[in-house]
C-alpha cells in the first residue's frame, strides 16, 4: 500500500513532464494557412489569410501591403516551422525577463481544418528560441525583405529600449 501511495504521485509528476504538444504533419496540407505576427511588440505580420504583410515603424503605427507569397515560399515557411516544431515552444508566460527588449510571437495556422494559436517571447535563452530566431531570421531575409512590396514600404523611425 506504501508504495503505492508513492507510484501514484510519481506518476502524476512524470506525466506533468511528458510533452504533449503534437508535431506538424511530414507533408504541407492544402490548407495550410497563417498570421505570423513578431517583433518587440508583435506588430509585424506575415498574414497568408488576407495575403498581407505589415511592418512595425516603431514611433508612426505600422504600415500594411498586399504580399502573396508563392506555393514554393509557402512549402519552405512550411518546413521550417516544422523543423522548428512551432507547436512545441515555450508558451508565453509572465515569468522571469532575462533580457529587454525581447521578441514576442504570436502564431495562428490552420493544418487540416484544425484551428492552432502560439504564443511565445525569446526573453529568455533556449535551444528551441535560437532555433526559432534561425528560422524566422531566414523568413524575414529570404522571403520577406527581398520583395518588392516590402522594399517599397518605409523605414521605421525611433526604437525599443
Amino acid at each position: 500500500m506504501r508504495g503505492l501511495l508513492f507510484l501514484l504521485p510519481m506518476l502524476v509528476i512524470l506525466s506533468a513532464c511528458i510533452s504533449t504538444n503534437e508535431a506538424l504533419p511530414e507533408k504541407k496540407p492544402t490548407d495550410f494557412a497563417f498570421s505570423l505576427k513578431y517583433g518587440v511588440t508583435a506588430a509585424n505580420e506575415l498574414n497568408t489569410y488576407e495575403n498581407t504583410y505589415k511592418k512595425d515603424l516603431v514611433v508612426d503605427g505600422t504600415v500594411t501591403t498586399d504580399m502573396i507569397l508563392s506555393n514554393e515560399e509557402i512549402e519552405v515557411i512550411y518546413e521550417k516551422f516544422r523543423s522548428a516544431n512551432v507547436l512545441g515552444l515555450p508558451d508565453e508566460k509572465g515569468g522571469s525577463t532575462c533580457m529587454e527588449p525581447h521578441n514576442r510571437y504570436e502564431l495562428s495556422m490552420t493544418i487540416d481544418g484544425e484551428d492552432y494559436h502560439v504564443k511565445w517571447n525569446t526573453a529568455c535563452e533556449s535551444s528551441a528560441l535560437t532555433k526559432w530566431e534561425e528560422t524566422m531570421n531566414f523568413i524575414n531575409r529570404e522571403i520577406i525583405y527581398p520583395k518588392d512590396e516590402y522594399q517599397s514600404l518605409p523605414e521605421p523611425t525611433g526604437g525599443y529600449d
